[in-house]
């Protein structure tokens, strides 16, 4: 596999404008070098695209709008294409290229037409000229893929690899997507793949705490591994929510709404929650359970545990672990003092780990199943 930002070139072969005896003309793509290709009707004036269309078999009849013109689209060496959302406008790469497609950032849906990459639409229209050429002058042509260089811009196009590529676990599904960053939404099937990264973050995290309370016997190696895992279980739950309010944010909303949705600070899950409830009928303390998933809730007990390890996280963060009075005046730890600096036990930490892990899914839960029997 590419590295990130590495450019992955169509690969080879070869296209043909064939002309008959007749004046008519056909494009074919050969060639032992690509993996896999898709095709776009276009309009004969060549200013819409009017069709997805599956390449059929030997023998078997292409259905497609008539007139226009067909052009052959290869994927690049990994048997991906590269898309543009057209409403956030973000690249990703994916081998889900016919039909409903939802954008794996933002995960509005639309035609996969409409998530066409902006290389590709520069393809397209060279395509459509020189068959264009060919129909108006009755000659035959062929070209070389292998011809076609990064000199020749709109001949080729070049796929970027992004940086987390993942396959869809939901059933009958199985898409391939290239992301930025990890959380994504299947452009096929439209679920994200958040739980199952998610669970596997909490996972390796209480491993570690295992690991570490078993072969570490040096109080402060100890500390600074309780410590880490406090910062880190919470900013992924925070980077877990950010994902989840994109789906959110796809619903239709008022102006004040979206704004005030945009602006919730996942940093401090629990001031969330009351607003997600109010909105939404989900939350970080409750999940109400359906066919899918059983009823969850956080115990009311926990809550001044909850929120102080939320401030001991932001004094490690931001005040090098020593107590000031902000942190006094909010965590409710009538055990601090102030200027000492602060210490995580180890059931502490896994406790928190645990409680973030229901957070997560309280989340998950909410926003996957909550809709569906609406």
């Amino acid at each position: 596999m590419a590295e990130f930002k590495d450019a992955i070139p169509a690969a080879g072969g070869k296209i043909d404008f064939l002309c008959d005896s007749q004046g008519r003309i056909a494009s074919r793509i050969s060639g032992s070098g690509f993996r896999a290709m898709y095709i776009v009707a276009v309009s004969m004036d060549g200013r819409q695209l009017l069709a997805e269309v599956p390449a059929g078999g030997m023998g078997q009849a292409m259905v497609y709008p008539k007139p226009s013109v067909l052009t052959y689209i290869q994927s690049d060496e990994q048997g991906l294409w590269g898309r543009n959302c057209p409403a956030c406008q973000k690249y990703f790469r994916t081998n889900h290229i016919m039909g409903p497609t939802a954008c794996p950032y933002c995960s509005r849906p639309e035609s996969g037409l409409a998530f066409v990459s902006k290389e590709q639409s520069k393809y397209i229209i060279a395509y459509y000229d020189a068959f264009m050429r060919a129909y108006t002058t009755g000659v035959s042509s062929t070209l070389s893929m292998s011809d076609i260089t990064d000199e020749t811009a709109a001949w080729h196009y070049s796929e970027e690899k992004q940086q987390f590529h993942f396959k869809c676990e939901t059933k009958d599904c199985h898409a391939e997507t290239d992301i930025l960053g990890r959380y994504g939404f299947c452009p096929r099937c439209g679920k994200t793949n958040a739980r199952t990264l998610f669970s596997g973050f909490i996972d390796r995290t209480l491993v570690r705490w295992t690991e570490t309370d078993k072969n570490v016997a040096d109080r402060h190696q100890r500390g600074e591994v309780w410590e880490d895992m406090t910062i880190k279980s919470l900013s992924e739950l925070e980077a877990l929510a950010k994902h989840l309010r994109r789906r959110l944010l796809s619903f239709p909303l008022t102006a004040n709404r979206r704004r005030d949705l945009e602006g919730l600070n996942f940093q401090q899950p629990l001031q969330t929650d009351k607003p997600l409830r109010e909105w939404f009928d989900l939350g970080v303390l409750q999940w109400n359970g359906n066919s899918t998933t059983p009823q969850r809730a956080i115990p009311q007990g926990e809550l001044p545990f909850i929120v102080r390890m939320i401030q001991r996280r932001h004094i490690l963060m931001h005040n090098g672990g020593v107590v000031d009075q902000a942190y006094l005046d909010l965590s409710g730890d009538t055990q601090a003092r102030l200027d000492e600096r602060i210490r995580i036990r180890s059931n502490e930490a896994k406790h928190f780990v645990e409680v973030v892990r229901e957070m997560g899914f309280n989340l998950l839960d909410g926003v996957e199943y909550g809709f569906e029997e609406a």
